[in-house]
């Protein structure tokens, strides 16, 4: 995950549900401090180091008190079915999102996202799949007017992301399951199923066409049927949270309208 230090985005981990720094509890100068540089370095000896430190005992010396957390990664880009070809500013866990100008009201796609752990072009889906460098949330948001069409503002409305990136060694995404509240009422509950396996497709033929980056995120529903809907109309000040075994809960408040 990654939290704010002094203004800066600085890398860390969950140990039992508190926030460690994950470099200074590594102690060594070459160690990723951001989530980025993290995704970019090689998998193996750097998540090795990683994995140890944190099962040591002096591990809760590192934690960081009252630590605020942001979206775990800036990606190089995010790609979905339903991706707006914009510019949107990534928001992070607990962050409020300001409400659009010019919105009537706001239609909600929960997502589960996969980041590519390095560069690429040309991978089978098996490949795909084994390039994934870990999985997290996204809650995004597409400002409609009030007779239901989109509105031309999707450059104002952010994309949310977090609260961390999970590792793919540590998770079985076709086995997690996904839970959507708005104020504290159920929406959709469900398996991510094939959601993985479509993921990795979608990252296989992204390859085929032009080459992938480190950090590369690529998103999409674990709903198939999670379209507009007359009840499920986003207004100001409401509370979204979208719940995934192993993620954690990512929440965010959309703000008063301006």
């Amino acid at each position: 995950m990654t939290y704010d230090r002094r203004g800066h985005r600085r890398l860390g981990a969950f140990l039992e549900g508190e926030v460690v720094d994950l470099p200074d509890l590594v102690g060594h100068p070459a160690f990723p401090a951001s989530m980025e540089a993290l995704v970019s370095s090689n998998r193996g000896s750097v998540l090795d180091a990683a994995r140890a430190a944190l099962e040591r005992d002096e591990a809760a010396d590192f934690v960081v008190a009252d630590a605020r957390l942001l979206s775990p990664l800036l990606p190089s880009s995010l790609r979905s079915l339903d991706a707006l070809d914009v510019v949107r500013r990534v928001a992070g866990p607990n962050e409020e999102v300001p409400w659009p100008f010019g919105a009537g009201w706001l239609d909600y796609e929960p997502k589960v996202a996969a980041v590519l752990g390095g560069s690429a072009r040309g991978l089978t889906e098996d490949e795909a799949e084994a390039a994934i460098f870990g999985y997290t949330l996204v809650n995004d948001w597409v400002a409609r007017d009030s007779n239901g069409d989109p509105a031309h503002v999707a450059e104002g409305v952010p994309v949310s992301l977090g609260p961390c990136v999970v590792l793919a060694d540590d998770v079985d995404p076709q086995s997690m399951s996904v839970t959507v509240r708005v104020d504290g009422v159920q929406w959709a509950k469900g398996n991510l199923n094939g959601t993985a396996t479509s993921l990795a497709g979608v990252v296989s033929r992204a390859s085929r066409t032009e080459p992938l980056r480190a950090a590369d995120v690529f998103a999409e529903s674990p709903f198939d049927a999670f379209g507009p809907a007359p009840d499920r109309q986003l207004w100001p000040g409401a509370v979204v949270e979208l719940e995934a075994e192993g993620i954690g809960v990512l929440r965010n408040r959309l703000g008063a309208r301006a």
